[in-house]
């Protein structure tokens, strides 16, 4: 019990010297089911069992350490519910007395699986069987700690799917190894998202075997289904179970990936089979493929692809070439007739030409004859409908009236053969739908607007509707214009707007020191900022920096409400000259007046007309001294750049 002390039940990481674990949250004041093994306990004088990891019908998984190997690993233990309870020691299994023997039927069955993949060592796509013993009055495997996360946690952090190419890489490996473990009698039944697991070194390894009875209905034992991949037969124990069953499986799987959707259940479809081919939801899978992964999932097994060699064949042979139809261009075979044959049958032919020429001639008779009766019938016809009316048509009971209906009548019935003619022009054929047919459009609310505009970019086009928020993060895609399901035809480009989170309402003004226009401009369109531009002339800020602006940085300014930033831009340096003559003249009457004060007058007089000589001066000086205001003036106009 030594080790356990120094060990966290949780991870198996060895504890720091107050006891804690800095790699996992674990703590043994955290309760454990009653029915299973506690932690720190000790099998087989080697395994100190940790935390139970995961439980179903046949049993449950602990992490545990194998004092041995000086290494981590899983403890498999074989305890169905339904059969058996824990004894209160907290370690012995006590079997019900009316379940015994099926108890131990399933336990060697248990047994038996595990022996046969313990010799599977050298596949290092699925997690091996180490060690196997007896304990408690039931029976424990070891197995093989994987470091890595479930497929089904992989796709929730990346995107969601896959492409094929990326498809084909993981999965080429697995399929050799599935088959041949079929190949030794070994049906998974199992095979989902979370029985793959992503190593870090980005390989697939697939886990979680356990016995038949545990995923097929009706067998006494609480049923471990994973909904959109058990395939149909699972639901029912009357139904034949081999191959072709882990072959729906993988199939769901691909079918998750490639689409991001998860397969319709099998035991709906049973009744309603309603699944959408792969190709329909994302157009960018071949066609080939949806067709093999639709017939890897058909619901009657007979009707399925019974082997994994077949589905392999299915994904990676390009479909044959349909052969030439009945009428395009086709190679015939030469038969050479020899001499002697084609002279005797020049005779017969020569024989027989009389006798075709007399039944051709009486034939030619025969066609002028029934022609010449047709065109007498015609023209009979033609006189009768066309003569005019006679006397006694005239007397009859019919009025003036009748006659112009019937003129009317003709004129409608010539109205009417022009629009006749007029609707029988080509016209194109109008789609019925809204969004046009070909494809499924999926759920894009919780992604980001970048990764839809990635990944379906060239399908539609994308119109955002920026909304701000203070708990969404920004680019979050909160609804879309097309519902999810509706059909869409890519090539159509159907507008699809979505409202997207531009950030919160109110946010501080970045700085603005050391800032070029362009660099400071890009930022505030990064920030969803409204702003506009003024120019000024400066001594300190080079030209083309940013001076100041409106609002102080630090300061919030509320997006939401539209309010705009000025920033001040340095268009041009401040220059200020000097009059040296004005200043020579102040400075010798300052000194004239203070050495000779009997010159008073005179000097009162050179100042009083020295004001005269400055309005002159500057009106001289004046374009240099106030060229720089009179520029600004002309150049001050705001430029507004509104984001």
């Amino acid at each position: 019990m030594e080790p356990s002390v120094k060990l966290c039940m949780g991870c198996m990481n060895e504890l720091d010297a107050d006891g804690h674990c800095h790699y996992c949250s674990y703590s043994d004041d955290i309760p454990h089911l009653q029915s299973y093994l506690a932690p720190k306990t000790v099998l087989d004088n080697r395994y100190v069992i940790g935390k139970m990891l995961s439980y179903n019908g046949e049993g449950a998984s602990y992490i545990c350490y194998d004092m041995v190997g000086k290494c981590k690993c899983v403890c498999r233990e074989y305890m169905p519910d339904t059969l058996c309870e824990r004894e209160p020691d907290g370690l012995n299994i006590k079997v019900n007395q009316d379940c015994l023997a099926k108890y131990k039927t399933f336990m060697s069955e248990f047994a038996d699986m595990n022996k046969v993949l313990s010799r599977m060592r050298n596949l290092t796509h699925i997690v091996t069987a180490k060690d196997m013993f007896a304990e408690n009055n039931t029976t424990y495997v070891i197995l093989e700690y994987v470091e890595g996360v479930s497929l089904k946690k992989f796709l929730q952090s990346n995107t969601g799917f896959l492409t094929w190419e990326q498809v084909k890489k993981l999965f080429v490996p697995l399929f050799t190894t599935l088959n041949i473990i079929h190949n030794s009698g070994i049906i998974h039944r199992g095979i989902s998202p979370e029985n793959i697991i992503v190593t870090t070194d980005g390989e697939l390894k697939l886990t979680g075997f356990c016995i038949s009875s545990i995923r097929t209905s009706n067998t006494g034992m609480m049923p471990d289904f994973y909904s959109g991949y058990t395939a149909p037969e699972q639901y029912s124990s009357l139904q034949w179970q081999g191959t072709w069953t882990d072959v729906y499986a993988v199939a769901a799987v691909i079918y998750r990936i490639l689409t991001g959707c998860m397969p319709l259940d099998a035991n709906t479809r049973i009744h309603n089979d309603t699944l959408v081919e792969a190709a329909r939801i994302n157009p960018r899978i071949p066609r080939h493929i949806s067709d093999a992964l639709a017939q890897a999932m058909a619901v009657r097994g007979e009707e399925r692809t019974q082997t994994v060699t077949e589905l392999v064949s299915g994904l990676f042979e390009q479909p044959p070439r349909m052969e030439h139809s009945k009428g395009s261009t086709q190679t015939i075979p030469i038969q050479h007739i020899p001499r002697e044959e084609r002279q005797r049958r020049s005779e017969g032919q020569n024989r027989k030409a009389p006798q075709k020429k007399k039944g051709s001639r009486l034939a030619t008779i025969v066609g002028f004859v029934v022609l010449a009766v047709l065109l007498g019938i015609g023209i009979y016809l033609m006189t009768q409908l066309f003569a005019p009316p006679s006397e006694t048509d005239k007397t009859s009971s019919r009025t003036p009236a009748i006659d112009y209906d019937y003129e009317n009548d003709s004129e409608e019935e010539d109205s009417y053969n022009y629009g006749t003619t007029a609707s029988t022009e080509k016209t194109a054929p109008i789609d019925d739908t809204e969004f046009g047919t070909g494809s499924i459009m999926p759920n894009v609310v919780g992604l980001t607007y970048f990764e839809v505009e990635r990944q379906m970019g060239d399908e539609f086009e994308l119109k955002p509707k920026y909304y701000y928020s203070d708990t969404d993060e920004p680019g979050y895609v909160k609804s879309q214009s097309i519902p999810e399901g509706s059909d869409y035809a890519p090539e159509r480009q159907n507008e699809l707007v979505l409202e997207v989170c531009a950030g919160p309402p109110s946010i501080p003004v970045p700085d603005c020191a050391g800032y070029s226009k362009k660099e400071y401009l890009d930022l505030l369109d990064s920030l969803f900022i409204k702003y506009k531009v003024t120019n000024e002339k400066s001594a300190n800020v080079d030209v083309d920096y940013v001076i100041r602006t409106s609002i102080t940085a630090g300061n919030f300014i509320n997006i939401e409400k539209g309010e705009v930033l000025t920033v001040v831009v340095c268009n041009g340096k401040i220059t200020v000259t000097t009059t040296t003559a004005s200043s020579t003249d102040e400075s010798s009457a300052e000194t004239e007046s203070g050495e000779q004060s009997e010159t008073q007058s005179e000097t009162q007089a050179e100042t009083e007309q020295q004001p005269a000589e400055t309005q002159q001066l500057p009106a001289e000086t004046e374009a240099p001294v106030t060229e720089a205001p009179a520029e600004n003036n002309d150049n001050g106009g705001d430029e507004e750049q509104a984001y």
